[in-house]
Parts: structure tokens; sequence; C-alpha cells
């Protein structure tokens, strides 16, 4: 402790230290806070991406940089004095001398990163962030830098020059950084380039960057460490030893032994099952939900995953990924699922099969000794479950895997007679599947049987073969026999999700009109009123791009959900130009209402819109008072036949929403969407499945003065802090070496 003690008084006894510190806290807070403001999610994914941009540094690549520097002088300063040949001598182990090195070195990197923790203990102020995740990103953050620590030590073992010890460190850990790039694995031959990546400590950092602390990625980072630790160890026990000598022939044998025995650790280590997904709502673990479905089986159901054998680097991950969760999904089956691997590239049958299945080879560009070719890849699979089988003919990302896993196989479980019916109503105006809903009909085919029901006599009478009906900004008058069967269809037990658009806007000229057909006055009776108004947030709002620039578009509001029993675990979602929806006294009986999506306390409603550019003079608030606004409200009904059945009635003030525009634009859309036609339906048991998926969790300031507060705490706060600590310590080092000491007589 005493050499850790000693090492750690040279960081903080010298203005170095201090510098390093504060400009890698500065640099960081700076860089975040300039994407941050601009998602408006309360996450710090942008903090430890491993994407690399030089306007955007994260702590990865900054820990790069920054390792190398603070650890140039452990061993080089030592050299350069001639204090490593002393220290050598003394009845002190060299293990013991490597070891404090390594231990000053990591912690004073890690006060560096622990200074960062200012930054999600501020935005909590703001938003509610998933502090499993955080916990999971620091940890990440510590076994990165304790690596890049251990190879720090290394060069600084060979080289007596702080300077050339901090360019050779630089060189190793930029070099391992950059071959886990997929930008750089492209152009190397495939099986080299799926060795370099997983090599890299960006393979191993990105799965503890989510959340998920994988016992593979320990081991590779301890076996990255005790490699590097183990040839620094041979570096400088070689100084007091002749080459020549048994003693350092045994000690170069002894080292490459343990050398050889961490890489085997960290290479076979890539078989170790067992992780600890920390993130709050288990996104990277196997849910409740699915274990329900699996338990529902009563026969085999196989899957058959189609990879390749030398997979492409571009989805290497996503093979290692897709495994995974197909081993812990059979697993907990109990017996009930058979996974089968197949490798079409490496076997004439297995390709032949794929290609039977529907899962065909992709295309990839890699590198070969002959240039640059184009490779076949495989990552497809095919349940099979009785005489029934389902296709997911290649799977880009596992993100939603669980879902699109889980839909399948639920679906084998219904029988086609079964399964509930979806309509969207049309004739009038309204959103339909084909031009506007394309995303939503495709997932909703999936588990209901979809259709479009005619506003005519005709169409009507179908209604009785629905189970829930969707009506989606109708822009035309309705007839009142449509009036007169919706009542009869959710008198009967009906369910309908109502999509009001009271107030319309024309997005070429940024200008909005009034809907005077919009059908909202169909809620009225059920207790639900849609107000004539938009409503914009001040604080809450999705920023967009307006020509060349980016600006903030308070009339495009994220608005958190305020019911997790309808909407799952859905944090937020984006609805452009909604209208507030408000309650009243039921005319039809005993009525539940549930707000489904609240906006912050910082909205105002603008009855009257007209400019909806994002400099219109409605956006001035003075005087204005804002106040929470309701844009989603459902309606549980008793009905009145003795039955105990209730019809249930969803009302949004808005419809392009879930429009194929707004999805891709804001996926929790999707997810919501989904929730509340499943709750319509009572068909829940995807519901917590499709919800772990989301992560968007909305950034809310209370107002100017806060955000810039937050801001400015950490790019200028915790810096000055560690400034006026370095002061201190400068002042009580100097008035200990001006005081004077006199020996009493």
């Amino acid at each position: 402790m005493a050499l850790v003690r000693k090492d750690l008084k040279g960081y903080f006894d010298q203005p170095t230290g201090y510098i390093l510190i504060v400009g890698f806290v500065t640099l960081l807070s700076w860089s975040f806070f300039r994407s941050a403001f601009v998602t408006g999610e309360a996450a710090l994914r942008p903090l430890f991406t491993v994407d690399f941009a030089v306007e955007s540094p994260s702590i990865p690549w900054l820990l790069a940089i920054f390792v190398p520097a603070a650890t140039m002088r452990l061993l080089a300063e030592e050299q350069r004095d001639g204090t490593l040949e002393l220290l050598l001598t003394q009845p002190i182990r060299g293990w013991v001398i490597l070891l404090a090195k390594f231990i000053s070195g990591l912690l004073f990197v890690s006060v560096a990163i622990i200074a960062t923790l200012g930054i999600p203990i501020s935005l909590e102020s703001a938003g509610n962030l998933d502090w499993g995740a955080v916990t999971g990103q620091y940890l990440g953050s510590i076994f990165l830098a304790a690596s890049f620590v251990s190879i720090g030590l290394f060069t600084s073992s060979l080289t007596r020059n702080q300077i050339v010890a901090f360019i050779l460190g630089l060189f190793v850990t930029l070099v391992l950084m950059l071959i886990g790039l997929e930008a750089v694995g492209v152009t190397l031959p495939g099986q080299l380039a799926t060795l370099l990546q997983s090599l890299s400590p960006i393979s191993h950092f990105t799965s503890m960057a989510r959340g998920v602390i994988d016992l593979r990625d320990v081991l590779y980072f301890v076996a990255l460490v005790s490699t590097f630790l183990s040839a620094t160890f041979l570096s400088i026990r070689g100084r007091t030893l002749s080459h020549k000598s048994p003693q350092y022939r045994n000690l170069q044998l002894g080292t490459v032994a343990l050398i050889v025995l961490s890489v085997l650790v960290g290479w076979f280590g890539t078989s170790v099952q067992g992780r600890l997904d920390l993130t709050a709502d288990k996104i990277f673990t196997l849910s409740q939900g699915t274990e329900n479905i699996l338990s529902g089986l009563d026969d085999i159901l196989t899957v058959e995953l189609y990879q390749s054998k030398d997979p492409p680097v571009q989805v290497g991950l996503v093979s290692r990924d897709v495994r995974d969760f197909l081993e812990d999904f059979a697993g907990k089956s109990g017996g009930r699922v058979k996974l089968v691997q197949r490798f079409p590239d490496a076997d004439a049958a297995s390709a032949r099969r794929a290609q039977l299945a529907g899962v065909p080879p992709v295309q990839f560009n890699v590198q070969t000794s002959s240039g640059l070719e184009i490779k076949n890849g495989y990552l497809g699979l095919v349940l099979t479950y009785a005489d029934r089988r389902e296709t997911i003919p290649f799977i880009r990302t596992i993100d939603g895997f669980e879902y699109r896993v889980a839909t399948l196989a639920y679906n084998m479980l219904q029988d086609d007679v079964n399964r509930k019916s979806v309509g969207f109503l049309v004739g009038h105006g309204e959103k339909t599947i084909g031009e506007h809903f394309n995303s939503l009909g495709g997932l909703l085919a999936q588990q209901y049987n979809l259709s479009e029901v005619a506003g005519d006599a005709e169409g009507l009478q179908a209604l009785s073969e629905l189970d829930v009906l969707i009506v989606a900004g109708p822009t035309r008058r309705m007839p009142q026999e449509v009036y007169q069967a919706l009542d009869e269809f959710l008198a009967s037990g009906g369910k309908v999700m109502l999509m009001v658009d009271p107030v319309t806007v024309d997005v070429q000229n940024m200008v909005a009109v009034p809907n005077q057909f919009n059908f909202g006055d169909f809620a009225e009776k059920y207790g639900i009123v849609v107000e004539d108004n938009l409503v914009f947030d001040v604080r809450s709002h999705e920023t967009l791009r307006f020509g060349s620039v980016l600006l903030p578009y308070p009339y495009w509001v994220r608005s958190p959900t305020a019911d997790r029993k309808v909407t799952g675990d859905v944090e937020s979602v984006l609805i452009p130009w909604p209208s507030s929806v408000g309650t009243t006294e039921s005319q039809v009986g005993e009525a539940e209402f549930i707000p489904i999506v609240r906006t912050s306390p910082f909205a105002a409603a603008d009855y009257a819109y007209g400019d909806v550019r994002p400099n219109s003079p409605q956006l001035d608030i003075s005087g204005i008072q804002l106040f929470a606004n309701d844009l989603a409200i459902a309606v549980e009904t008793k009905i009145g036949n003795g039955s105990g059945e209730s019809s249930r009635l969803v009302v949004v003030g808005d419809s392009d929403w879930l429009t194929d525009v707004i999805v891709n634009r804001a996926q929790e859309n999707m997810a919501l969407g989904l929730n509340l036609i499943d709750w319509l339906a009572q068909e829940d048991a995807l519901a917590e499945i499709r919800s772990k998926v989301i992560t968007s969790r909305a950034l809310i300031f209370s107002s100017p003065s806060h955000r810039n507060a937050v801001q400015y705490a950490n790019i200028a706060g915790v810096p000055l802090a560690f400034i006026v600590l370095g002061l201190l310590r400068y002042l009580k080092r100097r008035s200990t070496g001006l005081r004077v000491y006199k020996r009493e007589e």
C-alpha cells in the first residue's frame, strides 16, 4: 500500500494529473450535452458509444488517449531516475511493485471516470434514467480502463522516455480499438476480420455499454490485463538478471506460459455462458411473457438457426447474441424447444434446406487476398410446430428479436378460426393501411386477421365479425348510420380505437386549419371530449430539420405515458400536432376513465392556431399558464345486459402518430399502438415482451435555467472543483516546504 500511496501522491502533487482530469471531464461533458439536448433522451448512450466520431468523443475513445498519458510516467520515470533498479534490489517482490503501479494507475483513471458521474446524477432531475444500465456502463468503463492501464504499464517499461512511452501506448490502444470497427473489418479477409474483432476491446465493451455484464467479456478483460502485466513483469525483471542466466530463461518460459494461458482463457472463454442483465426492465433477459408462451406448447417446437460457419464481420456480433438468446430460449422451455444449428456455407445439404425454407444468402463486401469481393452470409431462422412453419429470412439486429420469435411461436399456437380480427374503417377520408399504416398493418397481420371496413350498409354489417375497429382521422362527414352502427358495436362488447384530427396541418405552408368532420363528437356520449386546439410543449418536444438547420419544434410533443397497465413499459411517445382530450359524464353507463398519454407540466393549448412554423408567435408563452394536457384517454364501460362484459374505447387527439413516417422516427409509438390494440382485444400475452425493446426516456427540463445549471455544472463546475482542489493541495505543500523547523534545546 505504501507504493500505491507513493504513486497516487505523485499524480496529485503535480499539475499534470489535474490537467488530465480537467481536460477529460470537460471534453466528455461538452460532447455529451451537445448530443443529449438534440436527442432529448435521458440516457448515457452518447457517453459510452463505441462509434468513432472526432467531433463527438466518447469515454472509450478518450480513454485510449487519456490512459497512455496517465501511465507513461509509471515505469519510464523510475528508469530515467535510476530508482527502478533500486526498488528491484529491495526485499520487495517484483510482482508486488508491478501490482502497486497497476493499482495506482487504475485508481487515478477511475477517479477521472467517476468524476463524470455528475452527468447522470444531474440528469435524474430532468428524466428517469435506467440506473441499472448506467451501472453496467461504468463497470464496463473500469474494465476497459484496466486493460488500457496494463498496456500503458507495458509500454512504459520499454523506455526511459515518457513521450516515447506515451506514443507506444497510444499506438497499441488505438490499434486494438480500430480493429474492432466494422469499417476496418470489411477491408480485411473474413476469418482475419472475425479474429481481430474478437480481440478488440470494442466487441466486449459493447455489451457492457448496454447494461449487460457477460462472463465472456469479463474473462476477456482479465485475460488482456494479465497478458500485458506478464509481459511487463518480464521486462522489468530482465533488468536485474543476465539474459544468459538460467533464471532469466526460466522467467521467460514462465511468462510466456502465463501469456499463453491468458490468451487461451480469453479465447475459449467465448464459449462460457453466464451474464447479468442490469437494465431496469431486464431488456436482455427472457421475459415472463415468453416463458408463458413456451409453457403453452404441447408439442415440440423446432428452431432451426441458419448461420455462416465463417460469418461476415458485419454480422459477427449479432450471430453471437442470436445464439445466446436461442440457447436461453430452448433452456427455459422445459424440453419443448429443440434448437438445431445449420451452416449452409459449409454444407451443401444445409444450403438446400435453407433455400427451401426461405432463408436466402445475403451478400456482403469483404476483403480477401485478391481484393474486395462479394461474400454470401446466412443468419436466418425457421420455426416448425406441428404442421405450421414460420420464417425470419435474415436477422439484422438483436433489438426486438425476442418479440419477433415470441410472436411467431404465439401465432403457431393459435388456430386461424380463433384468431381475433381487427378492422380499419374507410370511406370518409380516413388514413388507410396501404397508404399510411404499412408498418403497423404488417405487424398486426402477424397476430390478427386484418381487414378494411367500408362505411356503407354492407360494410357496417361486417362489424359483428370484428373484435377491434380502428377509425383513423376522418375528414369527411360520417353518415348517421355509422354513428348508430358503432354504438351497437360497442354495446355488444366491441372495442374501438378512435384517432381524431380536430386540426389538420398543411405541411408545405406550415398552416393549421380546422377539420369540421373529424368525428370527435362520437366519443362525447361515452364521456370523452376532443378539443378544437393544438397542444404544444415548450420543454418536451422534438427537434426537427427546417432547411439546413435543426430547430426545436414544440408542436411535435414528446409525451410520457400515464398508465402502465395499458401502455406496458413504454416510457414516452411522439405525437405531432396533437389536440387535447378531456372527460365529461358518460351517457351510456358506469365508466372507468384511464389516461394513456399526458404531456409534461410545460404544455399549453393553442385555440387560435394557424401559423405552426417553429418561430410562430403562437408559441409565445408570456402570460400563458402552462399545465399537463391529456392527449389520449381510454374508457371502459360496463354493458347493461347482465353479462359482466364491458366495451372499451381509446380516443387519441391525433392520427399521424402511428403513420409510417412517424414510427420510423419513434419506434416507441409502434409499441404503444400495438399495446393499445392488444388491450382493446384483451390479448395481453405479447405486450410485456414488446415493451422491453423500448428504451426512450424523455429528458424534460423545468426551465432554461434548469437546463443551463445541469449543463454547466458538469462542463465547468466539476472541472473547477478539481482546479480548486489542486490549488489547495499546492498551497498546502508550499506552506509545508517553507515551514521553518527549530530544534528545541
